[in-house]
């Protein structure tokens, strides 16, 4: 739901329940959308992602994904934890990822708002931008 407001000549749009001030993310980027995609698959196939696997599905760069994590875990939206390992594993621990009750729902509606459909889990992405907001105020 939009509602427009007039402020000093200048038309000023306001969108109540807008998902990403809500979810108290700052900037949603298309990377975000795309962490937030492969999360609420792995969620659908009820299991949690380590963050090699978010940078691979993706096709993003470390630094990327690791800032969105970041601001995922920061925004309550995700939780992670790390991997039980035995003192004969070889390697460093892997850090695992899954959505919050919040994460998902939040994922889902930006998901929908900013991609219409959504793309990286087998949907088709609107072949056309976001539709404006009419207010009634166009001549």
């Amino acid at each position: 739901m939009a509602i427009c407001l007039r402020r000093a000549g200048a038309l000023i749009l306001s969108r109540l329940g807008n998902v990403s001030a809500m979810a108290g993310i700052a900037r949603v980027t298309e990377a975000t959308l795309d962490v937030l995609d492969v999360l609420l698959k792995a969620h659908a196939e009820g299991r949690d992602v380590h963050g090699w696997e978010l940078k691979k599905a993706t096709r993003r760069s470390g630094p990327t994904v690791y800032g969105v994590i970041d601001r995922l875990e920061d925004a309550r939206l995700i939780e992670g934890h790390w991997e039980n390992q035995e003192p004969s594993d070889k390697g460093p621990r892997r850090r695992y990822y899954r959505l919050t009750g919040a994460g998902v729902t939040t994922a889902s509606s930006l998901i929908a708002e900013r991609r219409g459909q959504r793309t990286r889990s087998g949907f088709q992405a609107p072949k056309h931008g976001r539709p404006a907001i009419n207010c009634g105020w166009a001549r």
